[in-house]
């Protein structure tokens, strides 16, 4: 009975130890494949965050231009408004004090003009007039 003990317990070791070897070979190969996917995943890691850090550098300078590109849309918008402000207050001031003055002048320069014409043509008219009595 001992000895059948003592096979059952061997048989059993065998079997337990059969088991832990074929796991720990598992982990071995585990363990290797594991060390060469970081070995490669640290070179193309290494290489992509060089990368990365060049386009984030190459972010913020953009960045920085597209606020100043911002800043001088806001100077010359600023700038606009001043100068619409002005030419506002310009015909403003036209409006009110230039163009009843203007209105005057022009009315006056527009009744001179037809007087002009009109004596202009009584005049040649007369003329004509003088003309055909002296061929007669």
């Amino acid at each position: 009975m001992n000895q059948t003990i003592v096979l059952i317990g061997v048989v059993t070791f065998i079997i337990y130890a059969a088991f832990h070897i074929f796991y720990i070979i598992g982990l071995l190969r585990t363990n290797y494949t594991l060390r060469a996917f970081l070995k490669n995943t640290e070179g193309n890691l290494n290489a992509t965050l060089t990368e990365l850090k060049g386009t984030l550098e190459n972010m913020k300078k953009i960045t920085a231009n597209v606020g100043g590109i911002t800043q001088d849309v806001r100077t010359i918008t600023d700038t606009v408004m001043i100068l619409e402000k002005g030419v506002q207050a310009l015909y403003g001031k036209v409006k009110d004090e230039v163009a009843p003055v203007a209105g005057a002048n022009i009315a006056g320069l527009k009744a001179g003009i037809t007087t002009g014409v009109a004596t202009l043509v009584r005049s040649l008219q007369e003329r004509r007039g003088d003309d055909d009595e002296r061929r007669s």
